[in-house]
This record gives C-alpha cells, structure tokens and sequence, in this order.
C-alpha cells in the first residue's frame, strides 16, 4: 500500500499502549505516522528501553501495518511477508523473535475477532471457569510484548461494541496472555472450541501444552 493510500476507518492509527498516546498523522500518511511514532520514542527514552520498542522506521513501518491489520482496516494479505526478519542473520535475534511473534500474535487475535465480530455466543460460565483455572497454572501464561498488547486493545475495543457480552471469571486477576498462541487468555476461554481448533492453524495447535484445555479438546 502506497503513501497516497489510506486503510479504513481513521487512515494509519496507531496507539503506544506504554504511553498512551495516538499517533495525529494518521490521515497525512504512512510516512509521516512513521516519523511520528519514531519521534515519540526517541522522546522517551526509559520507556523505549524497557519495552524494547524500536527506532528503525523499516521495523516500525511494519508494526505500523500490523496495527491496522489488527484492527481490521487492512485485510492479512496487506501484512509485508515476515521472511525479511526470519531469514536475514545479520539482524539482532530479538528482532527475528518479534517478528514471528507478530504472526502468531495476528493468527490468534484473528481467531478471537473472527468469533466476536461474527456474533458468536461464548461457552458456559461454568466451562470458562474451568479453563480459567487451567490457564492460571499454566507455565505458558505469561505478560505479553509489545505485539501482544497492541492486540489486546483492538480486542477490547471490539469487546466494548458488544453489548450483549459480559465476560468474567475468578481467575481474570491472574490471566495473562497464552505464549503459545499469543491470545488473551482472559478472553480465549469464552471462545467455543470449535472455532479454535477450525482457525487456529495447525503449527499452533500442535505447540499447546499437553495440560492445556485446547490440547485436550476440552469442550
């Protein structure tokens, strides 16, 4: 996508979720949102370290373009292809790591998007209480990056327009996101299993845990 080109909804938002902040060039361009989510960054410097939020405009371009895909103003095949960061050695491993926990990052909140935007009913409580339980002891529940939080806020924000849901367990203190498929666990546990195990690709659903409700097929 061009320069001259907008995605839907608000053109190239963006929003640092360490921060708080917006990204005012979203309808001037794609270059322009770059220079400006760079320049926040460098702006604050302790908070680009400890989150390891990167300076490279080729780094952010692509962050920039996940966000929209995410949000559902591109469609997937607008995402560059990862191989640039997976098969070039030259660059830092950690920039090789986030760059496939973005692809994971996008299949798994695809998945939860996919369910909520299509209207779909969430499991019993009595069900979503269970998996809460099993996630909460589960090594693979961890705080997510960067990536993770981005789309933590597009789901929320979907969350938000669905009136109908009302979405809580005793466990939701202790729910974190899923290191295997980079889902919000909070969220993933009201999702039927049916529409997991039929988005989820199969890479993904081979990686769960033996523990894990999805790796059992837990209804």
């Amino acid at each position: 996508m061009s320069d001259t080109q907008f995605p839907n909804n608000g053109g190239w938002k963006f929003r640092q979720a360490q921060t708080n902040w917006e990204n005012p060039s979203a309808m001037i361009g794609k270059a322009a949102s770059v220079d400006a989510i760079r320049k926040h960054r460098l702006a604050n410097p302790a908070i680009t370290a400890k989150h390891q939020l990167s300076t490279d405009p080729a780094v952010i371009e692509r962050e920039l373009i996940q966000f929209q895909q995410l949000r559902g103003a591109l469609p997937p095949e607008q995402l560059p292809a990862p191989s640039f960061f997976v098969h070039h050695s030259s660059l830092p491993a950690r920039v090789s790591e986030a760059a496939v926990g973005i692809r994971i990052a996008a299949q798994g909140a695809g998945v939860l998007l996919d369910w909520l935007t299509s209207g779909g009913a969430p499991v019993a409580q009595e069900l979503a209480n269970k998996r809460a339980a099993i996630c909460v002891g589960c090594p693979k529940n961890v705080e997510g990056s960067w990536f993770l939080t981005t789309a933590a806020e597009v789901i929320k924000s979907t969350l938000e327009a669905r009136k109908d849901l009302t979405l809580a367990t005793p466990s939701d203190a202790a729910l974190k996101s899923c290191g295997v498929c980079m889902c919000v666990n909070r969220l993933k546990i009201w999702c039927p299993l049916s529409h997991i195990l039929a988005k989820t690709k199969p890479e993904i659903l081979a990686a769960f845990p033996p523990n894990c409700w999805v790796a059992s097929r837990d209804a």
